[in-house]
């Protein structure tokens, strides 16, 4: 194994790792460590960190699978769709309507707690990949 591979396969674990690390401790009050205490301020940097380190680190885990930078810069321009389009429309709908529990509500929440729009790029990554080898 070369060199290369060892450092994506660090790289990779590590980023898994953190996913799962995020995952356990997805109830933990990273707000209440900056002195946020009031609503919704708690809930939207909560809820914000948990968002942007989801998608880094799936980033991360692109990058340490392809290593090619028109992957690397596509995943960092769908997290920022994400964060205009999905993440602030959430809080919106979360502040504005707390009793709304409807299937819009539903799915946003999976978008933001989960980095699940970047882990569906590997595979369509992989598929490009083998589109343009043929």
């Amino acid at each position: 194994m070369s060199d290369n591979q060892k450092y994506r396969l660090v790289i990779g674990a590590l980023s898994v790792s953190g996913l799962l690390l995020i995952f356990l401790f997805q109830g933990f009050n990273v707000a209440g460590l900056l002195g946020i205490r009031e609503n919704p301020s708690l809930f939207i940097v909560n809820r914000t960190i948990r968002f942007l380190l989801n998608d880094l680190l799936a980033i991360v885990l692109i990058y340490s699978i392809f290593q090619e930078r028109k992957y690397l810069v596509f995943a960092v321009v769908v997290q920022l769709i994400g964060l205009f389009f999905i993440l602030i429309p959430y809080f919106i709908i979360k502040i504005k309507f707390p009793s709304y529990n409807g299937p819009l509500i539903s799915f946003l929440h999976r978008l933001v707690l989960n980095p699940t729009l970047l882990l569906i790029l590997i595979p369509a990554f992989f598929y490009q990949k083998r589109i343009n080898q043929v």
